[in-house]
């Protein structure tokens, strides 16, 4: 109970800027409330003044009086429902911006903890169920209770001694709803859990979609999604079961009530306590009392499937934001990185990913990152974008911390082409633009030449405007590797990492795309994780790489030389591959490249 009373004041919050439209709905909602008994009060008037009476006057009176209450009524029901749904929807529609938002400003570390599955199902699934918790509950919640308390005043001023027989089975209906309560909200929350399962495996399925069909794992995947929707087929069942048995539980009791209020009244009538009109407007106010008890009863399941919502929605907005508290701005980088005695592990590995290393790169200068997988090379790129925070070290950009510039500030600095392109379903100018979407066209178009994409983006039916669909499937992979460089042209930042930019290529889209990336790295502090041999040759300086430390550092012909881990990594062809016809150097070739530079 202390749970969800605080799960409702941390929901208010968000109805709170708009108290005045709040306010306007629950005076309403009160008027509705108070105008209820009003109509079965006219039944004690019809029988007792016009039936028993013989009074045709009083007659027309009773129905204008009816008319009247039926329409304030009526205006007050709408106005209620209006604004309440409007309130509801600004509430979640705030609500749904600041996740999206918070999504956007965790660490990276917390998105790898978390399915991306259950990151999504936040947005579609559990703030819908909040959204309907926050309208329509909303309104059956307040205004049905307030109409059940005006009843219930109502019946005690009428026959108070009949009340209290109502009353008595009101601690039995009261634990009856909470334990159905306690049961839906465990339920609604592994509803939640496997709904995010459930997405996570469609995302996965339809990403994978050509290796399934290639490796002819159809039944297999089919099998794993019949059993997650049937795991939530069974939990939302066990819902619908607590929920359908609650209200006629509730029901039962509460005609049980009314029979004992019956059986009392007839000795009331008999006695002359009460008269014939008194009876009948007693039993009609007491029948209208069922139907907002009906439907605060059924409205549990809801307000449960919405708090437990809250619950999930509300553990994300807990979680910590990128810590941003830095103050020193650099305008343009010179590029001068410095990596002093820096040390990293993922959570849940013992053994560290970068282990004490230390390095420094002059402005301008192209350093390669080589080693067998897990040696530490991507890592090292995300630590330079501080997708992840050092355990230990420091990294500096001309001289200042990282943790000492603010992000936005950093990142302005930094251009990124990964192995797979972040596109989107947008144009191809907006795709290069992203992120300076006030970039003219004349430099759109420069980029575009500079990144060689020009010769596709002319094939295309619609030029720059053409869409390129989800993550840009309507291209090949070497068109969206340019596009990409077009986007890091049109930045224009002082520090380039390329990860894996060119592995993932065939040889002739590789070509163009390494011409592309030859302009790009001009005039720029280069960090390259490549497989690629000229790739690797080109660069000033190559580290090579193991355990997340520096086992060699030369220039391609110096490591060659050295006839050590670099020279056995070419000999083995062990995470490099060959360029156009170029083929890994075999242990003889490098014995006698090293006996000719002496």
């Amino acid at each position: 109970m202390k749970d969800s009373l605080q799960l409702y004041r941390r929901l208010l919050a968000y109805i709170k800027p708009y108290w005045r439209v709040s306010l306007l709905s629950m005076l309403t909602m009160a008027a509705v409330a108070a105008l209820t008994p009003l109509m079965g009060q006219q039944m004690k008037a019809l029988v007792d003044d016009v039936l028993i009476a013989n009074n045709h006057d009083a007659l027309e009176r009773v129905l204008l009086t009816l008319i009247a209450i039926v329409f304030c009524k009526s205006l007050a029901e709408y106005t209620s429902s209006v604004s309440s749904q409007w309130v509801a929807n600004k509430a979640i529609d705030d609500l749904r911006r600041l996740v999206f938002n918070h999504q956007m400003a965790l660490p990276v570390s917390t998105h790898q903890a978390q399915t991306s599955g259950r990151m999504l199902s936040r947005i579609t699934y559990d703030i819908p169920q909040v959204g309907a918790a926050l309208s329509n509950a909303w309104i059956i919640v307040i205004q049905d209770s307030l109409t059940v308390l005006a009843l219930l005043g109502w019946l005690f001023y009428s026959a108070w001694h009949l009340t209290l027989i109502i009353l008595a089975v009101g601690p039995l209906i009261a634990w009856v709803i909470r334990k159905a309560s306690s049961g839906m909200r465990a339920s609604n929350r592994t509803q939640q859990l496997q709904m995010g399962e459930m997405t996570c495996a469609v995302e996965e399925q339809l990403a994978g979609l050509r290796e399934i069909k290639i490796f002819g794992t159809q039944a297999h995947e089919a099998s794993r999604f019949a059993r997650i929707s049937n795991n939530l087929r069974r939990e939302t069942m066990r819902v619908v079961r607590i929920s359908a048995l609650n209200v006629p539980m509730v029901q039962v009791l509460a005609f049980m009530a009314v029979a004992g209020v019956l059986y009392a009244a007839g000795s009331l009538v008999t006695n002359g306590l009460l008269t014939p009109g008194g009876l009948m407007a007693y039993v009609t106010v007491t029948s209208m009392i069922f139907e907002p008890i009906r439907r605060l009863t059924n409205i549990n399941a809801t307000i449960q499937r919405g708090l437990a919502g809250a619950q999930s929605i509300f553990e994300l907005l807990d979680l910590h934001r990128e810590e941003d508290h830095g103050t020193q701005q650099i305008e343009r980088a010179r590029g001068e990185i410095r990596f002093e005695q820096v040390s990293f592990s993922y959570p849940g590995q013992e053994a560290p990913a970068i282990d004490n290393f230390s390095l420094a790169i002059a402005p301008g200068e192209t350093v390669a990152f080589v080693g067998a997988s897990g040696s530490g090379k991507t890592t090292l790129m995300a630590l330079v974008a501080r997708f992840f925070e050092t355990q230990s070290g420091r990294i500096r950009i001309d001289g200042i911390a990282l943790q000492d510039m603010p992000l936005a500030n950093l990142r302005e600095q930094i251009a990124l082409v990964g192995q797979h392109a972040a596109l989107f379903d947008d144009s191809v100018s907006n795709n290069i633009a992203y992120g300076h979407q006030g970039a003219d066209m004349a430099a759109i178009e420069h980029a575009a030449e500079q990144a060689h994409a020009m010769e596709f983006i002319g094939k295309l039916q619609h030029g720059f405007d053409s869409r390129i669909g989800t993550n840009g499937n309507q291209l090949s992979g070497g068109q969206r590797q340019r596009l990409a460089i077009a986007r890091a042209f049109l930045k224009n930042a002082p520090i380039l990492l390329l990860d894996e930019a060119t592995s993932a290529l065939d040889n002739e889209s590789e070509r163009v795309v390494r011409e592309a990336l030859v302009e790009l790295r001009r005039d720029r502090t280069v960090l390259v994780v490549a497989h690629r041999l000229t790739t690797i040759r080109d660069a000033n300086r190559i580290v090579v790489m193991e355990r997340g430390r520096i086992v060699e550092i030369g220039s391609h012909e110096q490591l060659l030389a050295a006839n050590g881990a670099y020279a056995r990594l070419l000999a083995s062809g062990e995470d490099i591959i060959e360029d156009e016809g170029v083929a890994p150097l075999s242990e003889m070739q490098v014995f006698n490249e090293t006996v000719a530079r002496g």
